[in-house]
């Protein structure tokens, strides 16, 4: 019983101190909100007369500034007049290559065409001429030197042709 009796005092002791805490904390609040407002007033104060003092100084900075600010604007249009000029060019430049590149490729095209063309005509030349050789040979009425000779130079004509027609498109 004596226990619950000194936990009741120690509770009651208790409460005291924590209303007397809760008091000091609601007077160091109200404290803190009253410097608040006295800085605010005060720095308000401060702040209007610097304006005043340097009204006259801040309408010259004013105009400076805005001096300033418009030949900042006259380059800034400047450089981007520059630069816009500078992509059109470069974007014509572009164009061109594009169009360059096409022919170049429609010339390619033509180069390989016609080189299938020379080697289909080289090829059917060889066959006529391989056809002329066997059925000359076969007849016999002409010397075997010449049959030869037209032979060899008919070979030599179809490495000639092949030899321009390889080296047709690289000269493109």
């Amino acid at each position: 019983m004596s226990s619950l009796l000194s936990l009741q005092e120690e509770n009651r002791i208790l409460q005291q101190e924590l209303s007397r805490v809760e008091d000091l904390l609601a007077q160091s609040r109200a404290e803190r909100d009253e410097l608040a407002i006295k800085y605010n007033a005060i720095s308000e104060r401060l702040e209007q007369t610097l304006r005043l003092e340097t009204g006259e100084r801040e309408a010259a900075e004013s105009r400076s500034l805005a001096q300033h600010n418009i030949e900042l604007r006259r380059l800034l249009e400047e450089e981007q007049a520059a630069y816009k000029r500078k992509l059109q060019a470069y974007q014509e430049g572009q164009q061109r290559q594009a169009q360059l590149v096409q022919k170049l490729q429609a010339k390619v095209l033509q180069y390989k065409k016609k080189c299938g063309e020379v080697e289909q005509q080289l090829l059917e030349k060889a066959t006529e001429l391989e056809q002329e050789r066997l059925t000359l040979d076969a007849s016999s009425s002409q010397p075997e030197e010449e049959s030869s000779n037209e032979l060899e130079n008919a070979l030599i004509r179809l490495e000639e042709e092949q030899q321009r027609c390889s080296g047709h498109p690289s000269s493109a």
